[in-house]
């Protein structure tokens, strides 16, 4: 009986794993996250998102209807898409008044916000949060439901920074806030007309 009910479990998470991964690469937090990675640095936006992913996903496993109807998605995606274009503005903005022989390299504390704020609102609501709640109402099993879908943004979020690693290798650090301002502008005009 023990057996059966582990492997039930681990069969909910794989199918959450698996559907939850698929959907978020290549997606806008995924861009997202190779940006801030690129600005801040690896462990602290990994650490954002996954905080950002833990609340996320959890507030849809239990509620079950998810954060997603208290606002309606097409409210939801054009906040977040004017919140990509003001931080990349400011990223822009800010850029001229850091270019100074002293130049410090941003904290992980702003890091860390960064990551949170900007992955929770816009993935509030989103294809990824949806399926998470529509998982644990099909398969009635928070635990399951949750550590699958959390692993699977963590893993992406993971492959994203790994890939702004590379990236940093390529491109010369006095570039690095203006392009990721110059995304961040594109990420937000995009969804705007995509919504």
């Amino acid at each position: 009986m023990e057996f059966e009910v582990l492997l039930s479990l681990l069969t909910i998470f794989f199918i959450t794993f698996g559907l939850i991964f698929t959907a978020e690469l290549g997606d806008k937090t995924q861009l997202m996250v190779i940006t801030l990675a690129l600005r801040y640095g690896g462990r602290p936006v990994l650490a954002g998102a996954f905080v950002a992913f833990a609340l996320l996903s959890g507030s849809a496993a239990i509620v079950g209807r998810g954060l997603g109807e208290l606002l309606s998605p097409v409210l939801i995606t054009r906040i977040s898409a004017w919140v990509f274009i003001l931080f990349g503005l400011y990223m822009l903005l800010r850029k001229k008044e850091e270019e100074s022989p002293d130049q410090v390299k941003p904290s992980a504390r702003a890091g860390f916000i960064a990551a949170f704020s900007l992955i929770a609102i816009s993935e509030m609501g989103d294809k990824t949060q949806i399926a998470t709640l529509l998982l644990s109402v099909k398969y009635q099993s928070f635990l399951a439901v949750f550590l699958g879908s959390l692993a699977a943004l963590s893993i992406a979020t993971l492959i994203g920074i790994l890939i702004a690693g590379r990236l940093h290798t390529f491109i010369p650090t006095r570039y690095i806030t203006p392009i990721s301002g110059i995304l961040f502008i594109l990420l937000g005009i995009g969804t705007l007309v995509l919504a």
